[in-house]
């Protein structure tokens, strides 16, 4: 298979938006946007909610660049701005973990679950 067209380079046709507007736009790509009638545009109150804001928008760029790699594996631009954002989100999910405590399943946690004792999504944080 030959990815040889004009989109096989994020800088030759693709406009890249930040990790944050991609995450309440639901979308990296500037060219290939088509606006939702509901744009999300939620604004952190406190450091726990920042945190979480930032792990959800550098995992979602991430995720897009991902999906993105997996037609256009050859396109280091590409994967060089996926290992930043990969790490960017690690970043903030361990600064996130070390404070407020686990967020994912496979966080490094031991009996007794601490995050049984934590707050709900629901609950007010």
């Amino acid at each position: 298979m030959n990815n040889s067209n004009n989109f096989n380079d994020i800088s030759n046709s693709n406009k890249l938006v930040s990790p944050k507007e991609a995450l309440n736009r639901g979308n990296l790509f500037e060219n290939i946007y088509w606006p939702y009638k509901y744009v999300s545009n939620l604004k952190p109150q406190n450091k726990r909610q920042e945190l979480m804001q930032n792990i959800q928008a550098y995992g979602f760029a991430a995720h897009e660049l991902n999906l993105y790699l997996d037609v256009y594996p050859n396109d280091m631009q590409a994967v060089g701005l996926y290992n930043q954002y990969k790490e960017m989100s690690d970043k903030y999910l361990n600064e996130y973990e070390k404070e407020f405590g686990p967020v994912i399943l496979d966080s490094n946690e031991k009996y007794p679950w601490m995050w049984i004792n934590s707050p709900w999504p629901w609950e007010k944080l």
